[in-house]
């Protein structure tokens, strides 16, 4: 089942890649629970409008997928980068480095955890770094 997790996570960013954030959340239980680095939210309506406003701060917004660890129990780490022009001042924002824990249930990303780094999301399901 982990190899499945893994290309659930990974066509859930090629989806918001190709599709954008209602693509992604298709992805998404009805219930997701997401904690980010400064927030949470809970549900396909909060999660879709907490990214909307995030890319809306972008031209060119971008999210690219740097790896996919397998970490059992139903979950997968994803180191990710992100970013743009800024819509505000027109300058390039450098891009933003971050690794998410995401628990999959039932075929879907059900509960999301926002680390700085990959070593912290790594450690936290319990591997070593």
């Amino acid at each position: 089942m982990s190899e499945e997790n893994v290309r659930v996570v990974a066509a859930a960013y090629e989806a918001l890649a190709d599709g954008g954030i209602s693509a992604f959340s298709d992805y998404w239980s009805e219930d997701i629970e997401w904690r980010t680095m400064r927030e949470r939210w809970r549900g396909r309506e909060a999660g879709r409008a907490y990214l909307q406003e995030l890319v809306d701060m972008f031209e060119d917004y971008a999210t690219d997928v740097i790896e996919l660890i397998d970490a059992d129990n139903d979950e997968v780490v994803v180191s990710l980068r992100y970013g743009g022009r800024s819509k505000r001042t027109g300058m390039f924002v450098p891009l933003e480095y971050f690794a998410i824990l995401i628990r999959i249930r039932d075929g879907k990303i059900a509960h999301a955890s926002e680390y700085a780094t990959q070593r912290q999301a790594v450690e936290a399901v319990g591997l070593q770094a």
